[in-house]
Parts: C-alpha cells; structure tokens; sequence
C-alpha cells in the first residue's frame, strides 16, 4: 500500500514537471516592430521619359582661309574667346609682297594712263583740222580704255591681296570656348587644315527622340523637364520637331536652354521628362512598398494586423514612389521590417 502510494506521488510530480517544461517551451506570440508611415493621395504627374544628350548651339571647327606657316597662337584648349578675338598668326610676308607689287603696278597703270591720254588728246586736236586719219585717233582712245580696265582689275587684285592680308590672322567668328586645338607653331597650313573646335556654351541644345503617339506632348514652343546628373531637374523649351522619323520611327526632337555658368557640355548625357497626364497617387517611401512574387504590396495597419495592399507604381525617384491602390487618406502603412510581414501578423508600433 505505502509502495503504491509513493507510485503515485512520483507520477504526479513527473506529470506536473512535464506540464511546466510544456508552459516553458510554448512560443510566445510574434510580434515585428515597425514604424507608420499615414499616406495622403496628391496630383501626380505622369511622364514619358527618354535619355538624350547635349550639343552646342554653335559647334564648328575653324579652318584658315589662306595658306602659310603658323608664327603665333594666341590660345589654348578651354579658353574663353569673343568674337573677333585673335586666334593665331600665319607668316604674312608673302602676302605683304603681293599687295606692295600690286600697289606699284597700279601706280604705274595710272602714269601710263595720264600718257596715253594726253596723247588722246594732242590726236583729237589734229583729227580735228584733219591732219590725221581717223583710226590713229581711235586707236588712242582704245588703248586709253584698256589701260582703265587695267587699272580696275589690278585694283579688284588689291583688295583681294589686303583680304588675304588680313586672314593671315585667324580670329573667332562668335564667343565661345576652343574645345579642341589641332595646330602648332610652326605648322604649315591651307584652307583645308584644321585649326581650332569653337564651342558656345550659352544656350545648349539637349537631342532626344520620341515615338509618334507622344508628338502631341512635344510640340515646338513647348516646355520640357530635362534632369541632369548632378545639376538636377532643368526646363528646357522645343525649337525643333524633326520633319521625318529615323529607321527606328522615332521623332527628334530638340530643345533649348540656358547654360550661364557654362556647366552643361556637348556630348553629357541627360533625361527628358514630358509630362501626358496628371493621376491621383499617394506618395510613399521606396522601403514601404515589398515584391511578392510579381506583385508589389504596401502593409496596411489596422487594429495592430497587418493587411496587404495590392499597388501599382506610377512614378518613382528621390528615395519615394507614388503608388496607385485600395489605399484612402489616412491609412497607416508599415515602413521597417515591411519585407518581413505576412497577412494577419500582428505588429508593435515604436
């Protein structure tokens, strides 16, 4: 009977131990600890975007207009220059001789002419009282007419040598930065030589093209969003709507804007930003919204439960998103630890 009754006693305090062990190993409800983020539905614009670059609304590469060997450059690559601002200096001595030669042989034409009409002159006297034939008269008269015309060509020939005279110095055709320099003192070069890229800076050209369904949002005289790593989002106005599509039918368009500080150069790239519509979104941190398979959700909270939302991103950047969903203003979405919530898990608010 005692054994019995001792039988019992350890049952008891075995099953009583097991009970305990079962209370201690039980898991605790889980909850994950988040921050809310209350969403509010404003006008969200809805953009065609398309990458484009920059060109200089004057880009030329300047060539001599006459021949010689190069004396003197006056700048170097990144210059500023004005307009009318020297270049370089070809050798000008041979075109000097050319206009001193041709400014003797005028002056001599001139002499001559002075002679021949004189001579004209003593010839008419005597045709008139009929001491000579008509002919030797007329024949003063021609050679006097030849030596004008003479004189005019080797004038035209002069201020042709005095223009060529002064090519001899390259200058700038318009204010601009010399991007490139191709040439060195001592350098022969022809009107075929390049010498200098001239870049203006201030207004740029930004390029880009669009398919035809977008045409009506990028007429000329239109405004256009241009962003630009690291200067940000800029405007720019369209002065040009390509008359043809390309291979790949796409339109080029082409817009200006102001470039003070010079910071925009040809050949940057940018993105064009045309705005179609305007659409009611709510605007949320990137981290609010959470891939499930090829969904994209947000974690409505509501009574402590989280709920998942179904959304639609229409436009993102800047660390946010606007999302288009069942949301309404003032619902509380998840922000951390989002990824790791699941339907119907219970959160703690810190």
């Amino acid at each position: 009977m005692r054994r019995l009754l001792l039988f019992f006693i350890l049952l008891s305090f075995v099953l009583a131990c097991q009970k305990q062990v079962q209370r201690q190993e039980q898991p605790k409800e889980r909850r994950v600890v988040i921050n809310l983020y209350k969403v509010q539905s404003e006008g969200v614009p809805v953009e065609y975007t398309t990458k484009g670059y920059f060109e200089g609304e004057k880009d030329v590469v300047l060539k001599p207009l006459v021949s010689g060997r190069v004396l003197g450059l006056f700048v170097d690559e990144g210059s500023f220059v004005k307009a009318g601002q020297p270049l370089l200096k070809i050798d000008e001595q041979d075109y000097k001789n050319i206009v001193s030669q041709l400014s003797s042989q005028i002056a001599q034409a001139k002499a001559n002419l002075e002679n021949i009409k004189a001579q004209a002159e003593r010839r008419k006297f005597l045709f008139e009282r009929e001491l000579i034939a008509r002919e030797e008269y007329e024949n003063y008269q021609t050679q006097a007419r030849a030596q004008e015309d003479l004189i005019r060509s080797l004038k035209a020939q002069l201020e042709n040598a005095r223009l060529n005279l002064e090519r001899t110095t390259l200058t700038a055709p318009f204010s601009g930065y010399i991007a490139q320099r191709f040439v060195n003192i001592g350098d022969y070069i022809t009107p075929q030589s390049q010498t200098f890229r001239l870049v203006s800076l201030d207004p740029i050209r930004f390029v880009f093209q669009i398919p035809q369904e977008y045409l009506p949002y990028a007429k000329e005289g239109s405004t256009v969003k241009i962003y630009v790593e690291p200067y940000g989002e800029l405007e720019g106005k369209v002065f040009f709507v390509s008359p043809a599509a390309d291979q790949s039918r796409l339109i080029t368009i082409k817009a200006r804007l102001s470039n003070p500080r010079g910071e925009l150069k040809p050949g940057m790239y940018g993105e064009a930003r045309i705005t179609l519509r305007t659409e009611r979104a709510f605007k949320v941190p990137e981290r609010a919204v959470v891939l499930q398979g090829n969904r994209k959700v947000v974690w409505r909270i509501e009574g402590g439960v989280a709920q998942p939302v179904v959304v639609d991103v229409i436009r993102q950047g800047e660390g946010f998103v606007y999302v288009k969903g069942e949301l309404k203003d003032g619902d509380n979405i998840a922000l951390d630890n989002a990824y790791i919530l699941q339907q119907g898990m219970k959160v703690e608010v810190k």
